[in-house]
């Protein structure tokens, strides 16, 4: 098709196209007591913080991440998925990070990681696709927007304040009026020729004859050439590689690029480790370590960044008969950079489960609360409604 055919009609049917595929996007409880922390001081950030979520999908295995051990229950349970201490690394209160963490352990060593444990929520049913989506939209019954859609909703001026690295908009950044952008992994280039993209400014001009769908179609390709204008050359040599690490360099590139962006989200995805669960843990885990481990270390001296790392729920206690383990209930937040270090929230139990599982010592609304309020700079009840009080995490 040449620039000349491109009728009005064609522009608003591919402009739908363009925008839904690759680019752009364009609500409780009464609350409860503040959870706990043992954190170790660490200085305070300017209000302009940036959040990086991580998602950890399938269901990451808590006790194998930071694990209680020396637990004698814990060893019982887990059989021949039990860590040996002895490969582990101690971070104090009875717990040890997986043996393939050891850059975690560093950022532990120079207070930049802290670990929340017993995170979930009430009524957790162990499914997938139910429990991800309770976790991304921050509440347990109205899942149609994301936590941090909404505070785009409330605020967000620029198209690219909010940008998932991957191959699809998550719920996460998806608000009832706006939503984040989408950036595939890999350089960020917009099809046809010079002329082509003229001729579709030209078409997104401001008319008032439009109808509201043609209008915000028009809007959202305004943002998506902005973006591309904008994006396209600090992405022009990233890393087309469907990795965590891929895209937090990814991450790393824009924000040394000093864009207007506020929250990242990306993920990594095979942690439902029913069967053999030994060698795919370690080796996600490793990958994690990797990609996370260079992204704070990166971004340390440039920006106050925060990141976020969580999976939709845990793990069993007990190991199922295939060398692997089950889908469970609470899990485990690691939070990594600007961060108040140290362990938080109450460990739950492991002579008290419920149904087999870890029960929920934290509401996972208090983490989001927390970081809403001091990396974002908006009151979280804007956001979360009648959340809990907030975890102070930075």
């Amino acid at each position: 098709m040449t620039p000349a055919s491109l009728s009005r009609r064609r522009f608003l049917q591919g402009s739908a196209v363009l925008t839904a595929s690759a680019a752009l996007g364009a609500c409780r409880d009464e609350p409860d007591a503040a959870p706990t922390s043992t954190t170790r001081p660490t200085p305070t950030p300017a209000p302009d913080g940036t959040l990086v979520v991580v998602t950890l999908t399938g269901g990451n295995d808590a006790l194998n991440t930071v694990c209680p051990v020396e637990d004698p229950i814990y060893r019982s349970a887990r059989g021949a998925l039990a860590l040996d201490p002895a490969s582990t690394f101690d971070i104090g209160d009875g717990f040890a990070l997986h043996p393939a963490l050891g850059r975690m352990k560093a950022l532990w060593d120079t207070d930049r990681l802290a670990v929340v444990h017993g995170v979930g929520f009430d009524g957790l049913d162990r499914s997938h696709f139910h429990c991800m989506d309770v976790w991304q939209a921050a509440d347990t019954d109205d899942v149609t927007t994301g936590w941090i859609g909404r505070w785009l909703d409330l605020g967000g001026t620029d198209p690219i304040d909010a940008i998932a690295v991957g191959g699809s908009l998550p719920l996460l950044v998806r608000g009832a009026k706006r939503a984040g952008a989408v950036l595939p992994a890999g350089p960020f280039v917009l099809p046809g020729d010079a002329a082509l993209h003229a001729q579709l400014t030209d078409q997104s001009a401001e008319d008032d004859d439009r109808s509201p769908l043609e209008a915000s179609v028009a809007r959202s390709s305004i943002d998506l050439l902005a973006m591309a204008d904008t994006i396209g050359p600090v992405v022009a040599t990233a890393s087309a590689e469907e990795t965590l690490t891929a895209r937090l360099q990814t991450v790393a590139a824009l924000i040394d690029a000093d864009l207007p962006t506020r929250a990242y989200a990306v993920d990594l995805g095979g942690f439902d480790t029913h069967a053999a669960q030994a060698t795919t843990h370690a080796a996600l885990l490793a990958e994690l370590d990797t990609a996370l481990g260079d992204f704070v270390e990166h971004v340390s001296d440039r920006r106050q960044v925060t990141v976020v790392v969580y999976s939709e729920f845990g793990r069993r206690v007990a190991a199922n008969g295939s060398g692997g383990t089950d889908h469970g209930g609470a899990g485990t937040v690691l939070v990594a950079g600007q961060v108040r270090p140290g362990h938080h929230g109450e460990p739950p139990p492991l002579d008290a489960l419920v149904d087999g599982d870890l029960a929920t010592s934290v509401d996972f609304r208090a983490v989001y609360a927390g970081l809403l309020e001091d990396v974002l700079g908006i009151d979280a009840g804007d956001v979360l409604g009648q959340a809990p009080k907030a975890l102070r995490l930075v």
